[in-house]
């Protein structure tokens, strides 16, 4: 339900919507020329002016938010890359660990097959 009351008689402008942040203040007004005026008053100019204004505002704030949901959808796309490539990290470095340790079981037994041998010939 639209709230019509006048600014202030002299301005000539009649509020018809406002609109409040969380903590009461007046973020949005739409107003227009009282009906009274004729439309080539220079209200009715401004108010066209203001229009226009709006109009152009609302197209760059639309290509704005394209913008900002493909940037979005680009780092949700590298946030996975980097969780594929971490994992891939781990995979590597327990496969080396895993090398790591095969191969101190294979000098250890060679070594003690080493000192058995020696010990034998000896």
């Amino acid at each position: 339900m639209p709230i019509n009351y006048t600014i202030a008689p002299k301005e000539g402008w009649q509020v018809y919507s406002s609109a409040q942040d969380a903590d009461g203040r007046c973020i949005c007004t739409v107003v227009a020329p009282e009906q009274s005026l004729c439309s080539r008053d220079a209200k009715s100019r401004q108010l066209r002016q203001l229009l226009e204004k709006v109009q152009n505002m609302s197209q760059s704030i639309e290509v704005l938010n394209l913008r900002t949901q493909r940037d979005f959808q680009y780092v949700m796309k590298m946030e996975n890359q980097m969780k594929g490539l971490r994992t891939k990290f781990r995979q590597i470095e327990d496969d080396r660990k895993s090398v790591m340790a095969r191969n101190f079981q294979v000098c250890t037994a060679m070594t003690w097959f080493g000192v058995f041998f020696l010990n034998y010939i000896f």
